[in-house]
């Protein structure tokens, strides 16, 4: 016989599987026909910023070499995913797009899952269908980017809470502890749910005897130390020092909150347009200012006492930072660090479209209303609240852009698809004061969220900027320079793209338009050191002697151990014909940089036609020390010898 209660829920099963299966296949095909239009798109193939690294760790990776060197300074889950698949499908950037397509669209059926296991199922399919929609996570979900694993792991995080909510069982805490240990191997700060869940266990199993709570509370923490043990020992013996996730914490925290900071990324050392070489930056600013060479956590720790001090000499400035950067989280703005989706939209339809019609202005206010709704919930739904402010306090830590806020992203969903399929049941019950006071919590969230930032036109010209500079580095310069001058076009006054402009100009031998946009830039940016030097250079390539000395000496007031500019000077210095003026710059240069080959050259030439023909010598031949190949330390050796 059947037996009555498996008949009468097979339908229900198979309607609510149709239904997930549903959210999954919407979103897939979004995804897929994103991908299609973006396929002629100029970052489609070229990789920039973070990606560019994390193509390289993984090309690493795939050829054999997976413990690598050194003590991870990025989150590495993303480079080993991206290592796996190069490893299985070769470096192909559309196999790994398309894979990421369907875990983004899984993701989406776990938010679905979690709606349903925190709320109810509508609410669950309707927060799923809203996920699948999402133009930023369409966005990310085919980005070379470990976006995509953040949006996965903290809808998985959110299912697997949910679950908990619902039935707790051992595997289940166990296998919520690993999801944890893993979205903090994409995203550190993510470490900060781990006291919110924790506390949460322990209330909401009040009624459970303390040594259950505490074994499931071991279980969530065994999970944690499974993921994070094994990367921390591989830290220890390939570093020489134990990390559980990396060592990157001292030099991104000063990025966010140095004296310098304005909330936004800017690389450490001043003049510098993109990312690409942070860790060597901030351990060779470090070592220099130490006098010694360092390990890894003392490069962390000297940035981190550094910014400490930074901040309680000026407490006001810090606190004016933070509460910018507070805003920053909840702002419309979706602001990109070397690409945005509001350029990708200029390339797909589908992207600008549903970026008009839902965006983070839209999902605030929505959430705020949600959270209002179902406020009478609150001991039960106290873990989402506390999770939300939790994560976007410690995203705060560092600067803000989008993908750094984006794993809130799913939590707010969940709570904006709760006000919608809980508005009729409001009605019904005419719970006017909770209606009244969403709408004014929303309408007030609304305010806040959707005055930008940061403009439209600003996010765009830094992604243009930063395709000329990996354009060029890819030998397409007339490609390069045009999006320089794009991001002009959007940004006249965006003086790293004029000075990047400037820069290939120079070297394509366009020097008169060169010094005009250097010397635009300059008004903008005064103290830029590289700026004064390179419009030195110019200078003294149209015969304006005076004037190119008179910038090398800017650059160095400066920045005094400017070794290149003390070169530039010198030679100059010997163009116009004042030698010992010229040995004595050359003379600073070694000084300050003993490893430099032109320099030493340089000098020998200068030291030559001043009659010290030995030195001269000397010079070369230390030159061709360093640098065996150098064709001019050799020439001017050997006629030296040969007394021709």
């Amino acid at each position: 016989m059947s037996n009555p209660a498996c008949s009468e829920q097979s339908p229900k099963f198979g309607r609510e599987t149709l239904a997930y299966l549903s959210v999954w296949v919407v979103a897939l095909l979004l995804r897929m026909v994103y991908l299609w239009q973006i396929r002629r798109a100029p970052g489609f193939a070229l990789l920039m910023g973070d990606a560019a690294v994390y193509d390289e760790w993984a090309r690493q990776i795939a050829n054999g070499n997976w413990l690598g060197s050194g003590v991870f300074y990025q989150a590495p889950l993303y480079p080993y995913f991206l290592g796996g698949l190069y490893a299985w499908f070769g470096r192909n950037l559309l196999a790994v797009r398309l894979v990421q397509v369907v875990i983004g669209a899984c993701s989406c059926v776990l938010l679905a899952a979690a709606g349903r296991s925190f709320f109810k199922r509508s609410t669950g399919l309707l927060a799923g269908a809203l996920l699948a929609v999402y133009p930023t996570a369409i966005f990310f979900d085919c980005s070379i980017q470990k976006s995509v694993l953040d949006l996965f792991l903290v809808c998985g995080l959110l299912a697997a809470l949910g679950r908990v909510a619902e039935r707790p069982r051992h595997r289940l805490w166990l296998g919520t502890g690993i999801v944890l240990g893993l979205l903090a191997l994409t995203r550190e700060n993510a470490l900060v749910f781990v006291p919110i869940v924790l506390a949460w266990l322990f209330v909401r199993s009040c009624g459970d005897p303390w040594t259950k709570r505490w074994q499931w509370a071991g279980l969530l923490l065994l999970g944690l130390v499974m993921v994070l043990l094994p990367v921390g020992v591989r830290n220890l013996l390939v570093g020489g020092q134990f990390y559980l996730t990396t060592a990157q914490f001292g030099s991104t925290f000063y990025s966010g909150n140095g004296k310098e900071a304005t909330g936004f990324y800017r690389p450490l050392p001043l003049g510098h347009a993109v990312a690409g070489s942070d860790r060597e930056e901030a351990t060779a600013l470090a070592e220099r200012a130490m006098g010694r060479r360092l390990t890894p956590s003392e490069v962390s720790h000297y940035w981190t006492a550094r910014t400490l001090n930074e901040i309680r000499a000026d407490v006001p400035h810090w606190l004016r930072l933070m509460w910018k950067k507070w805003l920053l989280v909840w702002n419309i703005s979706e602001v990109g660090d070397t690409e945005d989706q509001y350029t990708y939209g200029d390339w797909s339809p589908l992207l600008r479209t549903l970026s008009r019609l839902l965006h983070f202005g839209i999902l605030c206010p929505l959430a705020a209303f949600g959270v209002c709704l179902t406020w009478r919930q609150w001991k039960r739904l106290w873990l989402l609240y506390a999770m939300i402010p939790g994560f976007a306090l410690s995203a705060i830590v560092s600067t803000m852009c989008s993908r750094y806020r984006f794993p809130l992203v799913p939590m707010l969903l969940l709570f904006v698809a709760a006000g919608l399929t809980y508005l009729r049941d409001v009605l019904r019950e005419t719970r006017w004061r909770a209606i009244w006071t969403g709408l004014v919590t929303a309408a007030v969230a609304a305010v806040i969220c959707n005055h930008p930032m940061l403009s439209e036109a600003v996010i765009r010209a830094g992604t243009h900027n930063s395709l000329g500079v990996y354009l060029i580095q890819a030998g397409r310069v007339q490609e390069g320079i045009e999006q320089y001058r794009q991001a002009l076009r959007l940004m006249p006054d965006f003086a790293d793209a004029r000075i990047n402009l400037a820069d290939e100009l120079q070297r394509t031998g366009q020097f008169k338009e060169a010094i005009g946009h250097y010397e635009q830039a300059l008004r903008i940016k005064p103290n830029d050191p590289d700026a004064h030097n390179n419009l030195g250079i110019a200078l003294a390539r149209v015969g304006e002697l005076n004037e190119a000395i008179e910038r090398f000496q800017q650059a160095l007031q400066i920045k005094p151990d400017f070794a290149e500019a003390c070169n530039n000077l010198g030679l100059v210095l010997v163009h116009a014909g004042k030698i010992p003026e010229a040995i004595s710059r050359y003379e600073q240069a070694l000084r300050l940089r003993p490893d430099y080959p032109e320099a030493h050259c340089n000098l020998g030439v200068a030291l030559e036609q001043a009659g010290r023909v030995q030195e001269a010598m000397g010079h070369y031949e230390q030159a061709l020390r360093l640098e065996p190949g150098f064709v001019e330390a050799r020439q001017r050796l050997a006629r030296l010898r040969t007394g021709r």
